[in-house]
């Protein structure tokens, strides 16, 4: 299985950039209010990397080469696949976010109640990725060596 490419979850967020910006941009052209991101969003994004992260520790510590130390082959699959999936994720809620909070900002008349808000999604969006990425990195079996012994 391939490590996420960074250069996709680079290619997704200008992406999800412009569909933030353009349903922000859509919705107050029409005359209703600009979409504020919920501090539940936020704080659940956050909490969703620490349950990745948790998960991914729960990998890495049966991947060391000690005795005794196993784990279900698909459960591990499962935590590098929620990982990978929470990358996508997170990177998508980045773009979306950051594009709603550059319409918020860019306006004539900032609404101050707003921002904070959409900041924090950002920010938490951007804490979901980076968990995401060490979760997986931690998920890495260890390099074997010719005899079938872990290095």
């Amino acid at each position: 299985m391939k490590k996420t490419n960074p250069l996709v979850l680079i290619g997704l967020t200008p992406f999800a950039f412009g569909v933030g910006f353009a349903l922000d941009w859509a919705l107050v052209s029409t005359g209703r209010t600009a979409i504020p991101v919920p501090w539940t969003l936020s704080i659940c994004l956050v909490l969703i990397g620490i349950a990745v992260l948790a998960l991914g520790a729960r990998v890495r510590w049966a991947v060391k080469p000690i005795k005794g130390r196993r784990i279900d082959p698909i459960a591990a699959v499962t935590i590098v696949q929620l990982a990978k999936a929470s990358a996508v994720g997170g990177a998508l809620m980045f773009g979306a976010t950051g594009g709603l909070l550059a319409f918020s900002v860019s306006r004539p008349v900032v609404v101050e109640a707003v921002v904070p808000s959409n900041i924090g999604g950002v920010v938490a969006s951007f804490v979901l990725v980076i968990a995401a990425l060490v979760a997986e990195w931690w998920c890495v079996l260890p390099p074997q060596d010719p005899d079938g012994e872990p290095a």
